[in-house]
């Protein structure tokens, strides 16, 4: 009973001092805080029933985890363990995850470490500055020994918890209105993913541009088909199914005359072609080593990029720096061409000058010349023009009709004194191969027999000096004997 009446004795003054309205030592206490000092003020009451009910240290229940709180001797909060007790699953729901404590896998609620709470949970934290406590976080009983003078101040946990994940969550938005240094890896990465699409598709327009130049330079359409057709469809005849111009021209074939005629369209298209294919390479190199030479430089210049503000003069005397270094490049590639112009210039220069000073010379001679047989001609002129015209034309008639009269004799062909009206007026008949007869035309020639084979080279003679030759047009176009025009 001395015991008993001595706890009490101990005990009431601190329920006494507990019921009292603690004040605030700033000033009025907040609205949180009244409704924190009300769940406190129960939670004093149930601790002097405690009390009351209590006989002494040595009577207490022990709880579910009094083993592992019963070796702890020492009140010092850094060096001892943390008394808990299992937390049943409805109770785990209604609390912060960080009020928990983790054994062994099982979530346990923290007790009061001190040897007379009664391992009381602890559900408070104690937020004022100047507290002298051992430690802020304490149980009903801690409030009422360590905390009392400043009860307005006590806090539970899991608001405690709850108010700095919403303060915690302000800092974050806050942080995250920093401004921030973007990140320009994907912006630089698709511009030049874009520039590298748009120079491949150039590039290949390009590529087209190039090959159809080269393949319009270098169309030719051989000349040698018709030839070569005309061997292959006597090749490809019975002899004895041959007509007599298929005849005859086999013969020729023999004798080598389309061997004459191949022979020159060789000459003619490997001269044209090899000239023709030599530019092309020449061409082609040059144009290949220029644009390797121009990309590459292109791409040199731009290899780096240095930041300054544009309104600077740093930035004015990078820019000129830069324009100027192109310009010498371009000055360095241009150069042998300028050089070559020079010297082509210079050339032309003097060859002008010798060409005007030749003529110069030529034209001192001339007038020389002219000014000493002037006076001769006039009066020679006048006097023998009319007979040496009339001589000339006399004795060329005269060679003509001889000329004439001797190929009268063996002339192979009928003679023809005048042009038809079927073609273009002219003074040569066409000898068609087909049958080795002369017509005026196609249509003189008739379709009754065979039709009329129109060739090239073909063979006319003249109405006027009945000379036979051979000419590189179409046996239906219409021709003049030079010779005889004038």
């Amino acid at each position: 009973m001395k015991k008993q009446s001595a706890k009490y004795s101990k005990t009431e003054p601190s329920a006494r001092r507990s019921n009292k309205s603690p004040t605030n030592p700033n000033g009025n206490p907040k609205p949180e805080d009244l409704l924190t000092q009300s769940i406190v003020n129960q939670e004093l009451l149930k601790t002097q029933q405690s009390f009351r009910s209590s006989t002494g240290p040595q009577g207490q229940t022990p709880s579910i985890s009094s083993k592992v709180t019963q070796s702890v001797t020492s009140p010092v909060r850094n060096s001892q363990k943390r008394p808990s007790q299992i937390i049943s699953k409805q109770q785990l729901q209604n609390m912060h995850e960080r009020s928990i404590i983790k054994v062994l896998g099982m979530s346990m609620e923290a007790v009061c470490p001190k040897k007379n709470h009664e391992k009381n949970k602890m559900l408070y934290i104690c937020q004022y500055g100047d507290c002298k406590a051992d430690s802020r976080l304490g149980c009903s009983y801690c409030l009422v020994e360590s905390h009392n003078d400043h009860s307005s101040q006590i806090m539970e946990v899991q608001t405690f918890c709850k108010i700095f994940d919403d303060r915690k969550k302000q800092f974050k938005n806050m942080s995250d209105t920093i401004l921030q240094v973007p990140d320009k890896t994907a912006q630089v990465s698709q511009f030049f993913e874009q520039l590298r699409d748009q120079i491949l598709d150039r590039l290949k327009q390009i590529e087209r541009n190039i090959l159809q130049s080269i393949q319009e330079q270098l169309a030719w359409k051989p000349l040698q088909k018709e030839i070569i057709n005309r061997v292959e469809i006597l090749s490809s005849k019975l002899v004895f199914d041959m007509t007599y111009e298929e005849l005859k021209e086999s013969l020729e074939f023999i004798q080598g005359k389309h061997f004459k005629e191949l022979e020159y369209i060789k000459q003619e298209t490997n001269n044209y072609l090899s000239q023709k294919i030599s530019l092309v390479e020449h061409i082609w190199n040059d144009y290949k080593i220029q644009l390797e030479t121009d990309i590459t430089n292109q791409l040199n210049d731009y290899n780096k990029v240095m930041f300054m503000d544009p309104q600077s003069k740093e930035f004015a005397e990078y820019k000129m720096q830069f324009f100027q270094q192109k310009q010498l490049k371009v000055n360095e590639l241009s150069q042998p061409f300028q050089q070559q112009l020079e010297m082509f210039k210079e050339e032309e220069r003097k060859a002008e000058e010798k060409k005007q000073e030749e003529i110069r010379i030529q034209q001192q001679i001339e007038q020389r010349k002219k000014e000493e047989e002037i006076k001769k001609e006039k009066e020679r002129q006048k006097q023998i023009q009319e007979q040496i015209i009339k001589q000339k034309e006399s004795q060329k008639n005269s060679e003509r009709q001889s000329e004439r009269d001797k190929l009268l004799k063996t002339f192979p062909y009928k003679l023809y004194t005048e042009d038809c009206s079927h073609r273009t007026k002219c003074n040569t008949i066409p000898i068609f191969q087909c049958c080795n007869k002369a017509y005026p035309c196609s249509q003189c020639h008739g379709f009754v027999a065979h039709p009329p084979r129109i060739q090239v080279p073909s063979y006319r003679y003249c109405m006027k000096c009945l000379e036979i030759y051979l000419v590189m047009y179409p046996t239906n176009q219409a021709i003049n004997c030079l010779k005889c025009q004038k």
